[in-house]
């Protein structure tokens, strides 16, 4: 249950006006009194102009979670927070090919970034799905490698002359290599990526600026452990590859070496989120041009970043591509053929890491929903 109290609530002056209502149609607690609603007044307020203290969540500290009343201004979604599903009625016919699901950068099962119920939704919907699995931290080159084994197994199994791929992040990159530097073009119908860096990502940079080329080796090292408990195919590790790959300075070299091929449909969508999760920036005019006047959310709301992307916010930010992004990828970087547009997502919760289950209740955005919006969306066009 929602409360009208301004305390509990985000305030009138801080809703999107009636031009922005279109864009959404996309779609345990303490045993102790209830705290003082001037504490929770206090802490929004805080957070509003980005003096809260977030080293430890208040609302967990003090039961706010699940207490009845929506407090948006928490680290993690309230379940209190019950906004309107976006992407709530999925519909259409089974896929002609194929669903390729390609994970980025540290991803693999059971770990962030990493696909969370999406393939059970697509597959409960009569898709034929498979979830690729390739070195987590190594370049497009190698991963790409692994990608068109999975691409070969899947069209060899079915006896389907093309595939659909989904890609996040580093995904789109290794996807692109596949169809025009490995010759897939004519066994891709369609790439769809989502929050892929394709003008790279500031992060990359700043760690290639960071991390000195003589602790190569160890770093290789470390990342290999950790890759075995991320992915079965992790072998090997080549972080400064991949983060050169992934890099702006890299960028242009990479575009220039895969244009589009033409016997395929590219289009790419980017998740939005911020460190506050205030929902003025819904309103923000640059926001609104960054994302061509498509972004998709529920009047009032915008997505808060995880805790583990706060560090590296302001340097995605400050980045030749910012200033919004999704925690690792700017809007900008992730455009790529036809852009569809923004979602109410950081980069983990675009596919369905930490979020599986239920809509995020502070913002209406469920992963699985969407995708199966996304592929049913690519049978109507004759995929």
């Amino acid at each position: 249950m929602r409360t009208n109290s301004p305390i509990f609530s985000r305030s009138a002056a801080l809703r999107p006006g009636p031009a922005l209502l279109c864009l959404g149609l996309w779609g345990a607690c303490a045993e102790e009194a209830a705290p003082p609603a001037d504490e929770k007044e206090s802490f929004a307020s805080e957070a509003v102009v980005g003096k809260a203290d977030w080293s430890l969540d208040p609302c967990t500290s003090r039961g706010w979670y699940g207490d009845g009343e929506c407090d948006w201004f928490c680290l993690s979604p309230d379940p209190d927070c019950d906004e309107p599903q976006l992407f709530a009625k999925p519909s259409g016919r089974v896929a002609k090919y194929p669903i390729v699901l390609h994970h980025g950068f540290a991803g693999g099962h059971d770990w962030i970034f990493a696909w969370s119920g999406v393939a059970e939704a697509l597959t409960a919907d009569g898709h034929t799905v498979v979830v690729t699995e390739v070195p987590p931290f190594d370049s497009v080159a190698v991963r790409t490698e692994y990608l068109k084994a999975a691409v070969d197994d899947i069209l060899s199994r079915t006896g389907a002359a093309k595939v659909n791929v989904i890609a996040h992040s580093m995904g789109g990159l290794d996807s692109r290599h596949l169809i025009t530097a490995l010759g897939y073009g004519d066994r891709v119908a369609s790439l769809t990526t989502i929050s892929s860096p394709h003008l790279g990502t500031s992060a990359a940079d700043l760690g290639l600026k960071v991390v000195p080329g003589l602790v190569d080796p160890a770093v290789d090292a470390l990342a290999e452990l950790l890759g075995m408990k991320i992915s079965d195919v992790a072998e090997s590790a080549n972080v400064r590859a991949a983060l050169t790959d992934l890099s702006e300075a890299n960028a242009a070299r990479f575009n220039a070496e895969h244009p589009n091929d033409s016997r395929v449909v590219y289009q790419s969508w980017a998740g939005v989120s911020s460190l506050l999760g205030l929902a003025k920036y819904g309103r923000d005019k640059t926001l609104l041009a960054a994302c061509n006047n498509r972004l998709l959310l529920n009047p009032g709301t915008f997505d808060r970043v995880r805790p583990e992307f706060i560090p590296l916010a302001p340097v995605i930010a400050s980045g030749r591509t910012g200033p919004w992004h999704d925690g690792l990828v700017t809007v900008l970087s992730s455009k790529w053929g036809d852009f569809k547009g923004c979602i109410p997502a950081d980069h983990s919760e675009e596919v369905g890491q930490f979020t599986k289950g239920p809509p995020n209740p502070s913002t209406g955005f469920d992963s699985a929903s969407f995708y199966r919006t996304v592929v049913y969306d690519l049978s109507a066009r004759g995929m």
